[in-house]
This record gives structure tokens, sequence and C-alpha cells, in this order.
């Protein structure tokens, strides 16, 4: 639900990735991945927001000159994973052709989240629709009156008033 919001925001603040879009239903897996990937649904907002999935460190390993011991406590923050400029050319623009896209939104092995498909299916069927059925789609109010959940990992808006 939380990527419902990102995308249809996203798209309504980027009048050129929507007409794209609206123009090459072709493009439609690509945008679900890339709004998947983004980190943030308001414009020009932080993802460095201090969010994360917890998890304990099965051996003692070294990051960036840092020991994690084993059994301690890590915060992994998949905002900052997919915005890793080292796998994503341009990581902080929102760009629905983006073909390399290998995001950690859904996590990763072990932890993979098992709705992942469905969640893809349900997503790829809305934004493939929504600019036919929808075509004048926009923001009922300035993004800056927008306000972010805060108690959920992947953010989402308390709400998003659009009009047609």
């Amino acid at each position: 639900m939380n990527v419902i919001d990102r995308g249809v925001l996203r798209l309504c603040a980027d009048p050129g990735q929507r007409s794209a879009l609206a123009a090459d239903s072709g493009l439609v897996g690509r945008a679900v991945e890339e709004i998947l990937r983004f980190p943030t649904a308001l414009p020009g907002a932080s993802a460095a927001v201090p969010v994360g999935l917890t998890r304990y460190a099965h051996a003692d390993i070294d990051v960036s000159g840092v020991t994690i011991a084993a059994g301690e406590l890590v915060l992994l923050n998949p905002r900052a994973a997919n915005c890793d400029p080292e796998v994503f050319a341009d990581p902080e623009q929102f760009d629905i052709a983006r073909t390399d896209n290998p995001h950690l939104t859904f996590g990763h092995g072990a932890h993979f989240c098992p709705g992942a498909p469905l969640a893809r299916i349900e997503l790829q069927a809305l934004f493939e629709m929504l600019p036919a059925r929808f075509p004048t789609l926009r923001l009922a109010v300035p993004v800056e009156e927008l306000r972010t959940k805060t108690n959920l990992i992947f953010g989402g808006l308390t709400e998003l008033p659009v009009t047609w």
C-alpha cells in the first residue's frame, strides 16, 4: 500500500516520467521496480531516515574498518542500499526507464519477501491502468503539505489528496 502512494506521488510530481509511462505501457515493469527502489515519496526529501531491519551478526565481520562481533545487533537500511552510487547510476534520480535495478526493497537471500511476486503483479496492474484511467490525475495539494509516516520502515504518506 505504501508503494502505491509513493508511485502515484512520484508520477504526479514528475510529468516527464508520467508522460513516458502513458506513452509506453511497456515501461510499466521498469517503472514498478524504480518505484520500489526509490527511497522516499516526497520529492527533495532526505532518504537518510535512521530506519532499518534488525539482524544479528553470525560471525565477526569487518565493514569499512569497523568490526561487528558475532551476536551484535545490526541495523540494515534498505533505503541506503537502494541509493548506493556504486550500484546505481545517478541513484537520486527517479527514472522509470532504468534497466539495471537490483534494489533490495524485498530483501535478499533467506530474508527475501515471499510476497514479492504478488506485490509486483498488483503494482504492475495498477500502474499500467492508472495513466489511461486517470489521464489528468494530479495532486490536490502542494507537495510541501504532504506528510510521511514515520513509524514504518518504507515510509508512506499519511494521506495523498489527488484530483482529476
